[in-house]
């Protein structure tokens, strides 16, 4: 059988600004995301002419059916192509699920990716980042990597210049679920649109580009902090234990549960995690990749065509 293994990375957000809601019921966001170095690994095996999408799933909870945004990517491929092919795709999850830390995009991001490979197909950058946003708001990032400033509902980008940053990720026991969490925002659904950036975003692009770790530390800005859910009040209980063990700053990722810290050096990074580890379960470094390092493919490919 054709087969293709891609490793997919994980994102925080530097900056996350929830705006206004738009019609069709997302919000507009303002948002730096930064790739990090939490990993899945996603293996593609082609089933042939009417072979069907099929999921396995090991390591964190995933869905196995059509809710699957892995499936999603198969299947809008699959469409785009007029391609009958089927895929069995083997999820191997390192990156906690339902944490805000946009594994499911990734991997779908990957499916992407490895099924026009694996199926021959060839499509322009932007066909392939619009099939992507039809898939998930964050799984368009994952075809870029790096680093971007998200707009629209996530699936605007523009590249920034990636920044190294030696990050310690603390995902607590408790998850907050996205939907909950924005519906606590209060957010209205005004359709007023914003001519300029907001002053958090501004500051943390210029982070950014300094390349000042410190500087980053000092411009971290999340919305969805403000929530008031247990598990949001969990989290922020990991943001003071990251801070009081010596990082720079610390933030929540997207609308949660993972919190991320910026450590002076890797060295500190490693001897924050070990300090953390006494209290929280699930504890891991993962420091800020740049483009060319988000997604690594190996593969046995023999023709795969339509017939």
């Amino acid at each position: 059988m054709n087969s293709i293994t891609l490793h997919t990375c994980a994102k925080v957000n530097l900056c996350l600004r929830v705006l206004s809601r738009r019609p069709d019921g997302f919000h507009n966001l303002e948002s730096v995301v930064h790739a990090v170095g939490l990993w899945d690994r996603v293996d593609l095996t082609d089933l042939g002419p009417g072979g069907g999408i099929s999921i396995a799933v090991e390591g964190e909870e995933a869905p196995t059916d059509e809710t699957n945004l892995c499936w999603k990517a198969a299947q809008a491929l699959a469409e785009r192509s007029r391609t009958s092919r089927g895929v069995a795709i083997s999820l191997h999850k390192g990156i906690p699920a339902g944490a805000g830390l946009a594994g499911g995009s990734s991997d779908a991001a990957a499916t992407l990716v490895g099924l026009a490979e694996l199926w021959g197909l060839t499509l322009p950058r932007e066909e392939m980042l619009s099939l992507a946003a039809q898939v998930g708001s964050d799984v368009p990032f994952f075809l870029l990597g790096g680093c971007c400033l998200a707009l629209g509902r996530g699936e605007k980008l523009e590249p920034l210049p990636s920044v190294s940053l030696p990050l310690v990720v603390v995902v607590p026991e408790r998850r907050v679920p996205t939907a909950k969490a924005y519906t606590a925002l209060r957010r209205g659904a005004s359709l007023s649109r914003r001519k300029t950036l907001t002053g958090a975003t501004r500051r943390a692009i210029g982070a950014v580009k300094s390349g000042d770790p410190a500087a980053v530390a000092a411009a971290l800005h999340n919305d969805f902090e403000a929530v008031e859910m247990l598990a949001v009040t969990e989290a922020r209980e990991a943001k003071t234990a990251l801070t009081e063990a010596g990082c720079l700053g610390a933030l929540l990722s997207g609308s949660g549960s993972a919190v991320f810290g910026i450590a002076p050096d890797q060295a500190a990074a490693g001897n924050i995690a070990a300090r953390l580890r006494e209290r929280w379960g699930w504890v891991s470094l993962a420091p800020t990749v740049a483009v060319e390092e988000c997604m690594m493919v190996s593969h046995e490919v023999a023709e795969a065509r339509e017939p």
